[in-house]
């Protein structure tokens, strides 16, 4: 908290003495863009029996709200899917993450990551597993039970986000800087949330999740220390 009168010198000094330069700054393109095919590396570091595995699939993206709700809700999905066959079933991980981030600028394109930690004797292991429940979700889809796990953690966090300074902040400036409509920031995800099925989940798998194109880094610890 603060006294408007306490604050007013302050702001003359630090910022109100700033230079006004009467410019719009942009962005620009410098033309990077993520590799074609299958890129697979692996990385020696560090003495910790342990390694990291992250796996990215890059591609185009139609941007709009729609879609960028469908593929976070897959991401998801396929993260509690991966949870319960990695860590609870096979034992091969203490925790593994799925996370989507699509973009507009400078060009519309998509970037989904699958990361986890494992005993170096195992990343082919589980690395292999990732896959098998990829192939699942693109050829059978999922299940109500993790329909409605995703369901509720997106109404949660809505319901939390809209009681929060920053998010409305953040979500204000989102949408203006996209051109979108701010009255979308009150609905959230509920009327997607709703509609989301199966076959969407199929569907986004075998749009985003390319076996063609992706890159698979491991970090294995170097040689001579285990």
């Amino acid at each position: 908290n603060f006294e408007v009168e306490k604050i007013k010198p302050l702001i003359k000094t630090y910022l109100g003495n700033l230079p006004a330069i009467h410019r719009v700054e942009s962005w620009k393109d410098v033309g990077i863009r993520p590799p074609k095919g299958v890129v697979e590396k692996e990385v020696d570091r560090g003495m910790e029996p342990k390694s990291q595995v992250k796996i990215v699939f890059t591609g185009a993206f139609e941007w709009s709200q729609r879609n960028r709700r469908l593929i976070r809700a897959m991401a998801d999905v396929l993260q509690l899917k991966l949870r319960e066959v990695l860590r609870e079933d096979m034992g091969g991980t203490y925790g593994v993450g799925c996370s989507a981030s699509p973009s507009h600028f400078p060009y519309q394109g998509y970037r989904f990551s699958i990361g986890f930690g494992c005993d170096p004797q195992r990343v082919e292991e589980l690395t292999k597993a990732v896959f098998v429940q990829i192939d699942s979700l693109k050829n059978f889809g999922t299940t109500e039970k993790y329909l409605t796990k995703v369901r509720e953690k997106s109404i949660r966090q809505h319901e939390k986000n809209l009681k929060e300074n920053g998010y409305w902040i953040r979500s204000l400036q989102f949408y203006d800087r996209h051109g979108e409509n701010p009255g979308a920031i009150l609905k959230g995800a509920d009327v997607f949330m709703k509609s989301l099925s199966s076959q969407m989940i199929q569907a986004a798998a075998k749009q985003y999740l390319n076996e063609q194109n992706y890159v698979k880094v491991v970090l294995k610890p170097e040689k001579g220390s285990e």
